[in-house]
This record gives C-alpha cells, sequence and structure tokens, in this order.
C-alpha cells in the first residue's frame, strides 16, 4: 500500500493514510471506536502512532496509558502469525507490551493456535453502544430527567444548532480554548492529552472524516459535537464539550447532534469509560443496548 513502509519500520500516521484505512474497512467494517480513523490522527502525537506494512495488512503501533501496544493486524493475510510477529516485536523492542482491541474470538484463537500468548478481557474499555432512535427520541420513564433538562433548556436559552463549517470553526476552536483554560488542563496531563486530540481534528476539520455541529447560545459557541463514521450503520462520537453554566446544554448537545445529524444510523458508539466511575455513571444513565467488548493479547512471562 501506498505511503506504508514494510514492519518493523514505521512512519507516523498522516492524513496520507487515510485511503490506505478506507480501503479496508470498506470491506472490513469496524465497530471499534479507536478504529476510526479520525480518533487515531486526533490522538497521533499524544499516542505517537505510526504504521507499517505487516504481512500485506496494516500494522498500527501506538502508546497507550504508558505502555506500547498494537491493534490487531488489518488485512493481514495469517492473522496469528501477524500478532505473534507483532507480540515478540514489543518484547524485544519496547520491553513489554500488548494487542489491544481483539473479539473474544479473535484472542481465544490466537492464544491457542500460539501457546506463548495468553489473553484478558479489557473491562474498563468496553464500548458503549445506543440505539439512535433512543438517544433521537428519550422516550420512555427512564429518559425522564434527560428531557426535563432538554426541555429547561429549550426553554430558558435563545440557541441555534449549526454544523461545524469554516466561517464557525474559528469560535469553535475558541470554544475548546476556553475550555480548557476554565478547567486548568495544563496542570491535567489527561485534559491537557484530549485538548491536543481535539485540536488536532479541528485543525485538519476539511481533511478528516467527521461530522460536527455546534450550540450558539446568544451568538457564542457554548456546546460542539464531532462524530465519525465506523461502518454503515454506526457512527463513534469522538468529542462532546459543553459549557455547564447552561442548565441541559449536555443533554441539548447530544440530543440535537444526534436527532439532526446522525439520524441515518442505526446505532451511535460513545466510546468507553476507562474505569472512571463518573464516566461510567454518565454513560450508563442513557441506557446502552449493549457493550463491545475488547480483549488484549500478550506474549506469556516465562
Amino acid at each position: 500500500m501506498a505511503n506504508l513502509n514494510d514492519f518493523p519500520y514505521f512512519t507516523p500516521i498522516s492524513a496520507a493514510h487515510l485511503q490506505a484505512f478506507s480501503a479496508y474497512f470498506r470491506n472490513n467494517p469496524a465497530e471499534i471506536s479507536e478504529f476510526a480513523f479520525a480518533e487515531m490522527f486526533a490522538w497521533r502525537a499524544v499516542r505517537n502512532t505510526s504504521v507499517a506494512m505487516l504481512d500485506g495488512g496494516i500494522c498500527v503501533l501506538l502508546e497507550k496509558n504508558g505502555k506500547w501496544c498494537f491493534y490487531p493486524p488489518f488485512g493481514a493475510a495469517d492473522n496469528v502469525a501477524a500478532i505473534s510477529k507483532m507480540a515478540r516485536y514489543l518484547k524485544d523492542e519496547k520491553g513489554d507490551g500488548y494487542i489491544y482491541g481483539l473479539t473474544e474470538q479473535e484472542a481465544v484463537g490466537a492464544a491457542a493456535a500460539d501457546g506463548s500468548l495468553e489473553y484478558a478481557e479489557d473491562t474498563d474499555n468496553a464500548d458503549y453502544v445506543y440505539a439512535a432512535s433512543d438517544l433521537i427520541s428519550l422516550a420512555g420513564r427512564k429518559y425522564d430527567g434527560k428531557r426535563n433538562h432538554l426541555n429547561r433548556f429549550m426553554e430558558n436559552y435563545s440557541h441555534t444548532f449549526e454544523p461545524i463549517t469554516p466561517e464557525i470553526l474559528p469560535q469553535v476552536k475558541d470554544f475548546q480554548e476556553k475550555w480548557c483554560q476554565a478547567r486548568s488542563c495544563a496542570d491535567d496531563l489527561s485534559l491537557a492529552n484530549e485538548g491536543r486530540a481535539v485540536m488536532e481534528v479541528l485543525d485538519n476539520y476539511g481533511v478528516l472524516p467527521v461530522t460536527g455541529a455546534a450550540l450558539v447560545v446568544d451568538g457564542v459557541v457554548q456546546a460542539f459535537s464531532i462524530a465519525s463514521e465506523l461502518n454503515p450503520e454506526m457512527a463513534v462520537v469522538l468529542f462532546e464539550k459543553a459549557n455547564p453554566e447552561f442548565k441541559g446544554i449536555y443533554q441539548a448537545i447530544n440530543n440535537l447532534f444526534c436527532s439532526r445529524m446522525l439520524s441515518k444510523y442505526k446505532w451511535i458508539n460513545r466510546e468507553q469509560d476507562g474505569g472512571a466511575e463518573g464516566l461510567r455513571r454518565a454513560k450508563q444513565s442513557y441506557y446502552p443496548v449493549r457493550m463491545i467488548r475488547k480483549f488484549n493479547l500478550k506474549l506469556k512471562k516465562l
């Protein structure tokens, strides 16, 4: 494939690699949030993401939470053989590491075929999947609280909902910077890294396969959301930011974005909670219809 070196010679991921990823996922639809190209691109600097060709497939190497890992080989002729090469590369070149984001079937099969590998479920990184119709209609008693917050916002604030265009993009960037300043992102590595990822997407908005919109209150951007397509039936929400001074604004940006920008999808992936209890409660409060389980593989310790 063009713009890709052969393993183990890696190249930092860039927009030039979009076509190669799109060609693969066109015939092999993804569900896992991290496999959206826009998500890989957004976090490229934070995670030192790089790519190479391995056995005819795309090999993605990155650093997550201080540990090196690979995503599963995308399109390798022999999946298990490619995974074995990845695992040994991590041991020899990085000292440790793992292959992230396999299905249970893939993980069990690889471990059975290569006895030096072991697998474990990564429960903190399971993706939350919602029915788009649920997030749009908010029907039923279980969504009473969400509807109340949404209605309060709609009634109390003069607002418009606007797709992100070149004209409004500078205002969205300005809001993101102010959002970070209000939370002292510079003093919080996690928030600083996320802010860097958000700006990567906003700075490359016309290049990346993303859809975004902003909520404008009294002429000023006070919330925005950005999503990307994982497959023809599922979109993933990459980022959602809002000014909490406006009561109900998070419910509003969620509902309006889904109803006006993502209604063609059957499912909405809102990523993982990372083990954070507060985020877990927030995601569960929208009643996911299922979780996308992920399994990791690594070499057994001698």
